[in-house]
């Protein structure tokens, strides 16, 4: 983990956003402890992807879909003011739903790219 500033920093150069990642298992942890995080397990053995999320520390739904409905995994970016870049999963059926971002813009779209590498997805 390297340092900067006033504290820990994590950085994706480091894979440390990317927890485990072999050729049949990617799980990926975003966010920070407070106020949001989600953690992806994407698992092509069971043919599953399951989402797990947290929002001011308590758990929100989890999802679990098949890795085949995973039509998109895209970073939804927004200028200033917000300066917003959220992972949004778009599945087969059109339903969408946001994760928490990386630290930065340019580790949430390393990321985004790494899921869809996994996915088979068109970059």
């Amino acid at each position: 983990m390297a340092v900067t500033g006033g504290g820990p920093r994590r950085t994706l150069g480091r894979m440390d956003w990317i927890v485990e990642h072999t050729p049949q298992r990617l799980v990926v942890q975003l966010g920070a402890m407070f106020p949001h995080s989600a953690t992806c397990v994407f698992d092509k053995t069971t043919g599953r992807a399951r989402f797990e999320r947290k929002l001011f520390f308590l758990p929100r739904k989890t999802i679990d879909v098949a890795l085949g409905e995973i039509a998109g995994f895209d970073v939804m970016e927004v200028g200033p003011p917000l300066n917003s870049f959220d992972p949004r999963v778009t599945l087969a059926s059109g339903r969408r739903f946001f994760l928490s971002p990386a630290m930065t813009r340019e580790e949430t779209r390393a990321v985004a790219r790494a899921v869809r590498a996994f996915l088979g997805l068109a970059p």
